[in-house]
């Protein structure tokens, strides 16, 4: 049996009789869907670059970070090392040059200054490598926010 042009009517207006009984929200979130699709559709080999910019920058930062943080262990353990040599150290100089001389409390201040003296600008070394970490990822982080919000006003 053909269906003739009076046919393909009743049908369209049944299905526009389903559509009717759906909730207006249903039809609002599909149609909403439909033009984020149709957008995503048109703008995918755009998304496409951006994201692979995204991804470099990234790596970038990140070899940036892993840097930093490379140099924070390094100033650490000289730090450390140098605590370390001035307890050794002090210890036996001081007993070794001044047992019976007159000078051995000034001995004793000079090394504990020179040693403590090291280790205080390795730990302000430290604070301002430390410090850095809010800088980690700045670019990355606006670039994502831009385009964000470039997506919410196109939307």
């Amino acid at each position: 049996m053909s269906a003739g042009p009076a046919d393909s009517s009743a049908d369209s207006r049944e299905e526009g009789a389903a559509e009717d009984g759906a909730h207006p929200e249903e039809r609002a979130a599909a149609m909403d869907t439909l033009h984020v699709l149709r957008i995503l559709r048109k703008a995918g080999g755009s998304l496409l670059v951006q994201g692979t910019l995204h991804g470099q920058l990234l790596r970038l930062e990140w070899a940036q970070e892993k840097d930093r943080l490379l140099k924070m262990l390094l100033v650490t353990l000289l730090g450390f090392s140098c605590l370390i040599c001035a307890m050794l150290a002090l210890g036996a100089l001081a007993l070794l040059l001044s047992w019976e001389t007159a000078y051995r409390i000034h001995v004793l201040v000079a090394l504990v200054v020179l040693y403590f003296g090291t280790t205080w600008y390795c730990w302000l070394q430290f604070q301002r490598l430390s410090a850095a970490s809010a800088q980690a990822f700045v670019a990355t982080r606006a670039e994502l926010e831009a385009d964000i919000e470039m997506l919410r006003e196109s939307l």
